[in-house]
């Protein structure tokens, strides 16, 4: 339980959740994004999360 509620209250989580369901609710949507807008969506929050993870892992040494 205690994992379960560290995954809800975590940043990163919720980032990489609230990106993937623009993706699939702009392709539901009809929203016809070309290649370099969902790359120009999707970067910054990969570098995000693995920036976050990185210093993260390096606190928790």
């Amino acid at each position: 339980m205690e994992e379960r509620k560290h995954w809800l209250l975590s940043r990163k989580f919720w980032i990489a959740i609230v990106t993937a369901l623009t993706m699939i609710l702009a392709d539901s949507f009809g929203l016809e994004l070309d290649p370099e807008t969902v790359v120009a969506i999707i970067l910054p929050v990969v570098a995000y999360i693995l920036g976050e993870s990185i210093i993260d892992a390096k606190a928790a040494k």
